[in-house]
């Protein structure tokens, strides 16, 4: 399970995508494929984040987006938008496929090789001059 969520949506002739990564990393509006706003979470305690951006237009429109933790059914947080007084639900889409795990597949072709390579080495014992007489 990825621990990055995307969420997208068409409005107005706009695409606007929402990405979200761990506490460490900003959570991303992207409208048409540029980043409009981006915030970084302080935090885990902090499970409710509100972004704002503007779809772009004549006059430009201000929107609201909202990435909720709280209400997750432990399967990740809701996103929600706030535009020309309506709520709207934004839909989850699919992420990018996880890159394989590489140590897995190194260790199954070469056990021996991987054990040298992470295991601490042996220190070798030292021997003393010894003195006759």
């Amino acid at each position: 399970m990825t621990r990055d969520h995307r969420f997208h949506l068409d409005r107005d002739g706009h695409s606007v995508t929402v990405r979200t990564g761990t506490a460490r990393e900003p959570t991303e509006v992207l409208v048409d494929g540029k980043v409009v706003a981006a915030r970084t979470r302080r935090g885990h305690r902090e499970r409710v984040m509100v972004l704002t951006a503007e779809l772009p237009g004549d006059p430009p429109r201000p929107v609201a987006i909202r990435v909720d933790w709280r209400t997750g059914a432990g399967s990740g947080p809701v996103c929600l938008m706030e535009a020309e007084g309506t709520l709207t639900v934004v839909p989850r889409s699919s992420p990018a496929p996880s890159p394989p795990r590489r140590t897995v597949r190194a260790l199954a072709r070469h056990p021996v090789r991987w054990l040298r390579r992470h295991l601490p080495r042996r220190r070798p014992r030292h021997r003393t001059a010894r003195r006759i007489g």
